[in-house]
């Protein structure tokens, strides 16, 4: 795994394969890593939604994980998702509490309520409605204002394009630079205030590369990017759930997790890594 060769750096503290024998368990593709790193909240492919205890050892990386709670989500009349208004991609958690979901598919960006997971529509139901298909959002991310931040998957002409909104107002954001071939996959701010950004590319029948860059984000634009992790293609998995944390020494980590697609050849796997600079 290669870091960035200036001041920062992301080392690795550990990968865990999670495995549980249940019929929903797979398919995440969002995660929201608890403060101190005890819990989780993540999202699936099929519109699950858990939340796992997380035991970690004396040296604070993951020694057990173990769901507590999981519920399907519901669509904007209520009734459990399935088929087109499934596919969770992404997941958000406002410092007050507030859980926001992103959707591929039916592509769409909601608040939701614990337990029940009743869905908090933040636009109109078609205001994405050309983005309807498989190549919707992929990562969500709360601004310093509030405001929400949502990236495609797919560049465009060298950027991958985002929308800013909360309520009904959703506008076109800046474009964030796309290079070497990768997908975005996920986003989020960092205790540094930066935009940290996951990234992911099919480099062979080998399996995946993983890729983490931050930018500075002000003025409603993007400074210019800073790779902190760079993996060969295999080194990790089809790894799509990103969260930024501060554990209880005040270091950055930032936890990863994988989408097995709901294949036996694929794994649920957690990894970790420590914000060095």
């Amino acid at each position: 795994m290669a870091g960035a060769a200036g001041a920062a750096d992301l080392m690795p503290r550990g990968t865990y394969e999670w495995q549980e024998d249940h019929d929903w368990f797979g398919g995440f593709s969002g995660l929201a890593m608890a403060e101190g790193g005890a819990s989780f909240l993540t999202v699936s492919d099929e519109g699950e939604m858990v939340r796992a205890r997380v035991r970690r050892d004396e040296t604070g990386r993951i020694a057990e994980v173990e769901s507590e709670w999981q519920a399907r989500l519901r669509d904007n009349s209520g009734k459990p998702v399935s088929g087109f208004t499934a596919d969770a991609e992404a997941l958000s958690v406002a410092p007050g509490g507030t859980v926001f979901v992103a959707y591929e598919s039916y592509t769409r960006i909601t608040s939701v309520t614990l337990p029940d997971l009743m869905p908090v529509t933040l636009h109109a139901w078609d205001r994405f409605r050309d983005l309807w298909g498989n190549a919707g959002f992929e990562g969500l991310a709360v601004l310093p204002d509030g405001r929400l931040i949502a990236i495609l998957e797919a560049s465009d002409d060298g950027t991958f394009a985002t929308f800013i909104g909360r309520n009904a107002d959703w506008r076109p954001g800046p474009p964030l630079p796309a290079e070497g071939g990768f997908d975005a996959v996920d986003a989020g701010f960092g205790p540094d205030g930066k935009f940290w950004l996951l990234e992911r590319r099919l480099g062979s029948v080998v399996g995946f590369a993983t890729r983490i860059r931050r930018f500075a984000f002000a003025d409603g634009g993007f400074g210019p990017p800073e790779t902190l992790l760079e993996t060969s293609p295999g080194t990790l998995d089809n790894m799509e759930g990103m969260s930024l944390w501060t554990d209880a020494d005040g270091h950055t980590i930032v936890s990863l997790i994988s989408d097995d697609n709901f294949l036996f050849v694929q794994k649920t796997i957690l990894a970790e890594y420590e914000l060095r600079e």
